[in-house]
């Protein structure tokens, strides 16, 4: 299992603005202290409208989807006294909430309808090559009336999976010099009412957080392609209130997933590929919308609370420290 790299001092968070109702300024810049995990006072920040999903490609560099109704994919550039904008193009849809960044193309996932494939230059977003298009729905009639691609994921270095909580499928589509196929590949069916949202993919295996039903599914990976599903609760506990898990992320102990309306951060063990809950850790915040695991440090942004939450666990998976930030409606946390 793997996380993200455990030397980052600065982390970029991003945000809802008034553009859309949120409380944020845009791209905040937090110090983190390497050693003790710790966050400092909030920095520099790139004020632009609602960049909820934030992304690194080139050295340098950081993309944004900007979470608006004409929805923009932004390439910026922190010189470490000021943010300077690089281009801006079109993400192909109403929403993008969610991108993958390859070494030739960004995948904008429009949660509004619809996948943007854009061209990079010089690491920079250019023209917006092709747009995918989902049909359907599924049973929850508020979340599922149409296709909402909510996540795409790199699934071999000419493929990827475009998971679509409106119409409970996960689209495989393969890619190319020339762009993405127009059609999937492979089409999974999930159970009815699942919500797929965020996926990872470790060790030949693809693990999609269903924000729906609570669930994770774990999938075999053969060359590009999924099989063999296996479904788990997204959490320990139960109540007699919804749960609505957001991100899942790789652990050194295997898997964390962000579980909304509980306010708790899972910890899953892994065996023989397959997920098991084993702790859920009280968070005292709300609306965790976006968990970062970086060694044994969580960060997490808690969007109805306006911080950004840091957790440090021990060996055995218990909370020893914790630092706290305040960032207007937060909704993503990047490692820089």
């Amino acid at each position: 299992m793997t996380s993200s790299p455990t030397g980052s001092t600065v982390l970029a968070i991003g945000s809802y603005t008034s553009a859309t109702g949120g409380r944020g300024q845009g791209i905040t810049l937090v110090p983190r202290d390497p050693s003790s995990g710790r966050l400092g006072r909030p920095g520099h920040v790139a004020d632009c409208a609602s960049p909820s999903f934030l992304a690194t490609g080139a050295p340098g560099l950081v993309h944004a989807a900007h979470e608006v109704d004409e929805g923009f994919v932004s390439t910026r550039r922190y010189d470490g006294g000021r943010w300077e904008l690089l281009g801006e193009q079109s993400s192909g849809g109403s929403s993008p909430c969610h991108l993958t960044v390859t070494p030739d193309v960004v995948l904008a996932a429009n949660y509004g309808g619809g996948v943007g494939v854009l061209g990079l230059t010089g690491g920079v977003v250019t023209g917006l090559r092709q747009t995918l298009h989902g049909n359907g729905s599924g049973p929850d009639r508020e979340r599922q009336e149409a296709s909402h691609p909510h996540s795409t994921r790199l699934l071999a270095p000419d493929a990827f999976a475009v998971l679509d909580l409106g119409t409970d499928e996960v689209r495989v589509h393969t890619l190319g010099a020339d762009g993405a196929s127009p059609d999937p590949v492979q089409v999974v069916d999930l159970a009815p009412g699942t919500g797929p949202r965020h996926a990872v993919v470790d060790a030949g295996r693809v693990h999609v957080a269903g924000e729906l039903d609570a669930s994770v599914t774990s999938f075999t990976l053969r060359e590009g392609r999924l099989s063999d599903p296996v479904r788990t609760s997204a959490l320990v506990g139960s109540g007699d209130e919804p749960v609505y898990p957001s991100e899942i992320a790789l652990a050194p102990w295997g898997l964390v997933v962000a579980n909304r309306s509980a306010d708790v951060i899972t910890l899953f063990e892994v065996v023989d590929g397959v997920p098991r809950a084993v702790r859920d850790v009280t968070i005292g915040v709300a609306n965790p919308r976006h968990v970062l695991v970086i060694g044994h440090h969580l960060y997490v942004a808690a969007q109805d609370s306006d911080a950004v939450v840091h957790l440090t666990l021990d060996d055995d998976l218990t909370v020893v420290d914790r630092s706290v930030v305040e960032v207007g409606s937060p909704t993503y946390v990047l490692p820089l």
